[in-house]
């Protein structure tokens, strides 16, 4: 031990740099990345079962079909889509998250705006589909935890909504009304 305290003791400068240098790192690591993670997942399978029709009666069998990687791909790509994460701007109030005064001098639209508000959810928001599996994993980075669940739960609602309109079988709508 002695001799290991000799040795940092002949290198103090070298111990400090190192010291602070390390101290520095930490400091600006829990300054500029965001401390919150917002997450969700997604369970996708099929709402419907059909029965095999047959010219013989016989017991109806019914199968869950199985969600395929394609379905699951496809449902990962909907949750990403500009339009949906455009009505998520809106809908959170996040068009003035970032706003700087540069651009209110350069005299800004509104839909200028909403594309740098929709770029910057777009690389906060994180949607992984878990291998061999029928689960989107979405997680969101903020700074704040609020905004953080406000987006998700925005992102879910808006997601849902596009999800029923594009598996709605056509028609159906026009059938139950008549």
């Amino acid at each position: 031990m002695r001799d290991l305290a000799a040795v940092l003791f002949r290198q103090k400068r070298l111990v400090l740099i190192t010291f602070l240098t390390t101290a520095l790192t930490v400091f600006l690591y829990g300054v500029i990345w965001p401390p919150y993670e917002s997450e969700m997942k997604i369970l996708l399978r099929h709402s419907r079962l059909d029965p095999e029709v047959a010219a013989i009666p016989s017991q109806a069998e019914f199968e869950r079909q199985p969600v395929t990687e394609e379905e699951v791909n496809s449902e990962a790509q909907l949750l990403q889509d500009d339009e949906i994460l455009r009505r998520v701007v809106e809908n959170a109030d996040l068009i003035s998250e970032g706003r700087s005064w540069f651009w209110t001098l350069l005299g800004d639209s509104r839909e200028r705006q909403t594309d740098r508000a929709v770029r910057r959810i777009g690389k906060r928001l994180k949607v992984e589909p878990v291998h061999k599996a029928a689960v989107i994993d979405v997680s969101y980075d903020s700074s704040d935890r609020e905004r953080g669940e406000k987006v998700l739960r925005t992102l879910a609602t808006a997601y849902l909504e596009d999800h029923h309109q594009v598996h709605r079988p056509s028609g159906t709508f026009s059938f139950f009304e008549q």
